[in-house]
């Protein structure tokens, strides 16, 4: 009983703060929220007994991603950014599309029940996670890495720009 309320209040911190990452006008209000989101998903994946997922989600996304986003916002000043008007497509493809994938969530999880398998032997172990993680899709976790290391030294490149520019 406690697990499942301690599970609940997880669940509702992480959506509540991820409704007011995309809701905030302030950037930094919003990385902060989703620092609070990735730290609730977190919470979600230790209340399930899921510790190597809960550890990673805040080591490699609250430790990092968030940082990363801070530098960005810290570089980029974003009180230069002039507003633009959307036209109209545009407009109903932002609201349409996260409409329409809510609905194939609801779908997912009240039209197709399957009956979980029984026994921890049906579930995946550790070792067979980290031996299918680095045969099977080591390809995509290595563009994963690289993507990730090429932004961050592209902040630096920009960073650096903006700082012999200024120095001029």
């Amino acid at each position: 009983m406690i697990a499942r309320l301690i599970f609940y209040f997880f669940a509702v911190l992480a959506v509540v703060s991820s409704l007011f990452v995309v809701t905030r006008k302030n950037a930094m209000h919003s990385v902060m929220y989703l620092a609070f989101t990735v730290l609730s998903v977190a919470g979600v994946f230790f209340s399930l007994q899921a510790e190597y997922l809960g550890a990673i989600q805040i080591l490699v996304y609250g430790g990092g991603i968030v940082v990363l986003y801070i530098f960005v916002i810290i570089i980029v000043n974003l009180n230069e950014i002039k507003l633009e008007r959307r036209k109209l497509f545009p407009r109903l493809f932002i609201f349409s599309l996260p409409a329409l994938l809510f609905l194939q969530i609801l779908n997912v999880l009240f039209m197709n029940r399957p009956t979980p398998p029984s026994g921890p032997e049906a579930g995946l172990t550790f070792p067979a996670f980290a031996e299918m993680l680095f045969s099977s899709y080591l390809v995509p976790f290595e563009i994963a890495s690289i993507l990730l290391l090429a932004v961050l030294i592209g902040s630096i490149l920009v960073a650096r720009k903006r700082l012999l520019h200024d120095s001029d």
